[in-house]
C-alpha cells in the first residue's frame, strides 16, 4: 500500500452542510480497475488530487493490499473518502467501509464501466468535478440490499444474467491470457441454463408470500430497474426489492422477451414475473451464479435478499 505525501491546496469551505462540516478528504485508488486501467494511474491520481477542494489526507492504493488501504483511510480521520476506481471497488470499499462502522461520508466516483450509483447521486458530472464541489455537498444515507448479508447498493443478478456478466468479465483489459476460451465458455453455459428454471424463488410482499421457479433474474433496490423494458418504479415510499425473474422455454422466447419489452413492456409479458417485497429467498439443487453491482460473488444452494434501509452515508449535491 503507498500513500501520497502531497497535500491539496486548503481552502475554506462551506460553514454547514446537512450534518457536518467538510474539512479533508481521503482518497482509495484501485489503479487496475475501471477506467484507470489502460492509462497512466499517475497522472489520473494526480488530477484527482489537483482537484480537490479540501484538504487532502492522503491517497491510498487498494491494488495491492485493499484491506490496508481501506484501514488507513478510515485512520486518516478524514470527513470524506472518496473511490476511485471500477464499479466492483466502488462496491466493495463502500461495503467494507460500512462494515467497518465508518464515520466518514462515502463518496463513489464515476470512474467505472456503468458508474450507475455515481451517475445517480451526480448526474453527468466528471471525478474532477465532483471533487471540486464537495465542499459544498450534504450527507445523505441512501438505501441498499443485503445478500446473504453482503451489502449491494444497485441490483443483484442471479442465474444465466450472472453467468453473462462473467463472461463479459473475462473480456476486459488487463484479463488472463485465455480470456476469449473462458468467455466462449461461459456464454455457452449461460445459454444452456437460460432454458431450465431451476431457482426457486419466494418474495415477500404486503400481500403474502408467492413462490415461483426462474431461470434467472435481477434484484435491484427501489427504482433500479426502473425505465427497463417498461418497468415502472415502485408505488411506495419505503425502501423495497423489485424483482424481474425470468421463464424462457426455448430462444423463440428469448427474441420474444426483446418484442415484449419494446412493446407491451416487461411486466405484461409471460415470459418475465416483476414482482416487489422487502426480501427474496432463492433456492436451487445447483451453486447459485451470482453478480452484486456487475461484480462477481459466490452463493450455495441457498440465498436470502433483505432491504437494508438508509445503510451508506454519502455525499450529494444540495438539492
Amino acid at each position: 500500500m503507498s500513500e501520497a505525501n502531497a497535500i491539496a491546496e486548503d481552502t475554506d469551505c462551506p460553514d454547514e452542510t446537512s450534518r457536518a462540516r467538510l474539512e479533508t478528504i481521503a482518497i482509495i485508488v484501485n489503479s487496475r480497475s475501471g477506467s484507470l486501467v489502460g492509462s497512466d494511474p499517475t497522472e489520473a491520481i494526480e488530477s484527482l488530487r489537483k482537484s480537490c477542494r479540501i484538504k487532502l489526507a492522503g491517497v491510498f492504493e487498494a491494488a495491492d493490499d485493499f484491506d490496508a488501504a481501506c484501514d488507513a483511510a478510515m485512520s486518516s480521520g478524514a470527513d470524506v473518502i472518496a473511490i476511485a476506481g471500477g464499479d466492483g471497488t466502488a462496491r466493495s470499499v463502500l461495503a467494507k467501509l460500512t462494515e467497518l462502522g465508518c464515520e466518514a461520508a462515502l463518496l463513489p466516483l464515476p470512474l467505472g464501466t456503468a458508474n450507475i450509483l455515481p451517475h445517480r447521486l451526480y448526474g453527468d458530472r466528471s471525478a474532477e468535478e465532483i471533487l471540486s464541489e464537495v465542499g459544498t455537498y450534504e450527507h445523505h444515507r441512501i438505501d441498499a440490499g443485503r445478500f446473504n448479508g453482503e451489502l449491494f447498493l444497485v441490483a443483484a443478478a442471479v442465474g444465466f444474467p450472472a453467468v453473462l456478466g462473467r463472461a463479459r468479465e473475462a473480456v476486459r483489459p488487463g484479463s488472463r491470457r485465455d480470456a476469449l476460451r473462458a468467455a466462449l465458455s461461459r456464454a455457452r453455459l449461460a445459454i444452456k441454463q437460460m432454458f431450465i428454471p431451476r431457482i426457486r424463488f419466494k418474495i415477500r410482499s404486503g400481500t403474502g408470500a408467492p413462490r415461483f421457479r426462474a431461470s434467472g433474474a435481477f434484484i435491484a433496490i427501489n427504482d433500479s430497474l426502473a425505465g427497463f423494458g417498461g418497468i415502472e418504479a415502485p408505488d411506495t415510499e419505503r425502501a423495497v426489492l423489485q424483482c424481474i425473474a425470468f421463464r424462457l422455454k426455448t430462444m423463440w422466447d428469448m427474441f420474444g422477451l426483446g418484442m415484449d419489452a419494446m412493446t407491451q413492456g416487461l411486466s405484461r409479458s409471460r415470459r418475465a414475473k416483476v414482482m416487489e417485497g422487502r426480501s427474496i429467498v432463492m433456492t436451487s439443487r445447483r451453486a447459485l451464479a451470482v453478480m452484486l453491482d456487475g461484480e462477481p460473488a459466490f452463493a450455495h444452494h441457498h440465498a436470502r435478499i433483505r432491504v437494508a434501509p438508509e445503510a451508506v452515508l454519502v455525499l450529494k449535491p444540495p438539492q
